[in-house]
């Protein structure tokens, strides 16, 4: 079994026994990882401490069997303690990347390129005034579909390809299907189907975000509101697009926050 070094964020931990627990990260050099970190419940444990949202020097046997491995040493190297101002908002958002990437990347294929934004996102979300953080996310959410090939059509109707400036008039609501994958001009839209409408203003986000970088995304407001009707499209969607089983629990909770106003303070 051949002992590796990668850096790596976790994505979740899960008991495997009393005294070990089974720990999915994400790395630089190998992807989506799952290893066993043997002793690791016991607060005896002389390895160093895993601590979730921060970048750790992993180092740890790789084996082709199911249990993948397990975990030799680690170091932190960076922390993103997210304790600023809107901690609930920030472990929210933070969370809901890490969901996003323990369901949706392949294990074992190496995508640094994608390591690095996230650490970006990461790194962002621990930093920007608090209000950023919708815009933030959301354009996380949509540089990951788009980097596993889920593209949501936001500049052409899905069905027939015209250009959304063609039929989106200044101030009008547009329909987003999640099953048909992207924004629906008037005359393909059909009787009975299901559509989230975005409002204009909403939609102009949305289409700004998804080619915006982090940076630019962080200087972007969206209302929480906004951000709720977007990820509301955006989770269906992948959903629908990605087969997803179940709903995605970190959004839920931004849900719970929006409903009790947590995020709007």
């Amino acid at each position: 079994m051949p002992l590796e070094k990668s850096e790596a964020i976790i994505l979740k931990s899960f008991n495997w026994s009393e005294s070990s627990r089974m720990v999915v990260f994400f790395s630089e050099q190998f992807g989506k990882l799952k290893l066993t970190d043997r002793g690791g419940r016991s607060m005896k444990s002389k390895r160093g401490r895993l601590t979730p949202f921060a970048r750790l020097d992993l180092t740890f046997y790789l084996s082709e069997k199911q249990s993948g491995g397990y975990i030799s040493d680690s170091e932190m190297v960076e922390l993103f303690s997210l304790e600023r101002d809107g901690t609930l908002g920030r472990l929210a958002y933070a969370s809901a990347a890490c969901e996003l990437l323990y369901l949706l990347v392949p294990e074992r294929e190496d995508q640094p390129g994608l390591y690095r934004y996230v650490v970006s996102y990461l790194r962002l979300t621990d930093t920007v005034d608090k209000h950023s953080l919708p815009s933030l996310f959301i354009c996380f959410f949509l540089r990951l579909l788009s980097q596993l090939g889920y593209h949501p059509s936001l500049a052409y109707c899905v069905a027939s390809g015209a250009p959304a400036e063609e039929f989106v008039p200044e101030g009008a609501d547009v329909a987003f299907s999640a099953e048909r994958g992207g924004i629906v001009s008037p005359p393909c839209q059909r009787p009975g189907e299901y559509y989230i409408r975005l409002s204009y203003a909403g939609f102009h986000h949305l289409k700004a975000l998804q080619t915006a970088s982090l940076a630019e995304a962080a200087a972007h407001r969206v209302t929480f509101a906004e951000a709720a009707v977007i990820l509301e499209a955006l989770a269906k969607f992948v959903r629908y697009q990605a087969d997803l089983p179940a709903n995605l629990k970190s959004l839920e909770f931004l849900d719970k926050l929006k409903k009790t106003h947590v995020t709007d303070k």
